[in-house]
């Protein structure tokens, strides 16, 4: 018994994985997302174009003579790609075993007030296309959303253990980062922002945990891989943009502050080297898809509100987007995690995490996505699917937040913590906006 004992004991870091991704997949939702199309083209036939489902979904489309596409960074579909993958032979196995499962089916109804959803769930029934869909979408948030919000909790407990010299402290914290964010709502389904922001988190903990960068080679390699995953967030959205800027810029300062210009050259070098393959990446996907990798699918979709402005969408940033993108209620960041808000309080109050260039580069990457998102003007979609353009700034945000949050008294943590935790469950649960969550929670309970 003892020996089965000491088998059966796992470590923290495992408990608080195996609970986030039992909690996240317990809140999936069966959202049939672009992404999944090319994510099921990726894993069934090996193609980029997404002909069988044109016509399912708004932003799928089609060129003559060449296929139809989404209009969005392949990124997140080459991951979901890969559970789809390996979970093949079973399903086939399904289908071939109940057959009707795949059989056209009638119209039906779906309570939702937003049309479109049942004009799109009927098409797929009409095709006999719905449940293989589902299954899709329980696969990618399953089999990959889930498991790398996880990962991503135990990053961040791994990062603060190592800052705070606290595991109690550095385990509420991570649990806080997991189920207190939008990172919890926008895992229950495929989700490029979501997949953006641990790219983003996994950098920040490169560069800035405890011991980053003993020796000169060690913190070059660390600029290396910082610049990969940036470099992948490219391929997950273009919102990755301005944050591959700043860390860029940052590698410049860093390397500086090390060494003068040669390593200030040297650095900022291996951080573009590392983005390269991964740009190339994005390139080639452009190329196969609409012939010339220089353009983003938004060039080659048909013409909508949104892409006429500016330049495929592209403005200045608007005074309505600025403001909405952090405190509106159907898809304002703070609006759906006011606890966010004490990352403002970073330099005056707390005993920071990392050194104060650090934290310079952090602000400056949190502003430059902002800017960029409040240009973007399909930003104003997000009241259809809630807070997404901001999301890869929670990682950022939160390493801010949290000394300040552990400088409080303990009352006033609670009256943040308290209300960010039930928005957070209530909007990851309904799928609404904040205030239409909040009063469903009520009226209806937990569905």
């Amino acid at each position: 018994m003892s020996r089965w004992r000491s088998r059966l004991q796992f470590s923290t870091a495992t408990c608080l994985f195996l609970s986030v991704w039992v909690v996240y997949a317990a809140h999936l939702t069966s959202n049939v997302v672009r992404e999944t199309y090319l994510a099921l083209a990726f894993a069934e036939r090996f193609t980029v174009k997404v002909d069988p489902y044109l016509g399912l979904h708004p932003d799928l489309f089609e060129i003559p003579g060449r296929g139809s596409y989404i209009n969005s960074n392949p990124g997140a579909s080459l991951l979901g790609a890969a559970p789809l993958l390996l979970s093949r032979p079973g399903v086939s196995v399904l289908f071939a075993a109940k057959p009707s499962l795949g059989a056209p089916k009638p119209p039906t109804t779906y309570n939702d007030p937003r049309p479109n959803r049942t004009l799109f769930m009927n098409e797929m029934r009409k095709r006999g296309l719905d449940v293989r869909l589902a299954i899709a979408a329980l696969l990618t948030q399953i089999g990959l959303m889930a498991p790398l919000g996880a990962l991503a909790a135990v990053v961040v407990f791994g990062y603060l253990r190592g800052h705070a010299q606290d595991e109690r402290t550095a385990l509420w914290l991570s649990l806080l980062y997991a189920l207190g964010t939008p990172l919890f709502f926008r895992s229950g389904f495929l989700n490029q922002n979501a997949l953006l922001a641990h790219c983003v988190l996994f950098s920040w903990v490169l560069l800035t945990r405890v011991g980053a960068g003993p020796t000169a080679r060690t913190r070059d390699r660390d600029w290396f891989i910082s610049g990969m995953l940036l470099g992948f967030g490219m391929v997950l959205d273009y919102s990755a943009a301005p944050l591959a800027l700043t860390f860029g810029l940052w590698s410049i300062v860093d390397g500086w502050q090390a060494g003068g210009a040669r390593r200030s050259v040297q650095r900022a070098g291996l951080c573009l080297l590392g983005a390269l393959p991964m740009i190339g990446l994005l390139l080639a996907y452009q190329n196969a898809a609409f012939g010339s990798p220089w353009f983003p699918a938004q060039r080659y979709m048909p013409a909508t509100e949104f892409s006429v402005r500016g330049w495929n969408g592209m403005t200045m940033p608007t005074v309505s987007l600025l403001w909405r993108n952090l405190l509106d209620m159907r898809y304002g960041l703070l609006a759906f995690c006011p606890l966010l808000v004490l990352s403002l309080g970073a330099p005056f109050r707390g005993q920071p995490l990392v050194s104060r260039s650090a934290m310079v580069a952090a602000a400056s990457a949190i502003v430059s996505l902002w800017l960029f998102n409040s240009a973007n003007q399909f930003a104003s979609l997000q009241w259809n699917t809630g807070v997404r353009y901001m999301v890869p700034a929670v990682p950022l945000l939160f390493v801010l937040a949290a000394p300040v949050l552990l400088s409080s008294a303990v009352p006033w943590r609670w009256i943040i913590v308290a209300p960010t935790l039930l928005i957070s469950w209530a909007v990851s649960m309904m799928r609404e906006n904040v205030v239409l969550s909040l009063q469903l929670l009520v009226t209806d309970g937990p569905p």
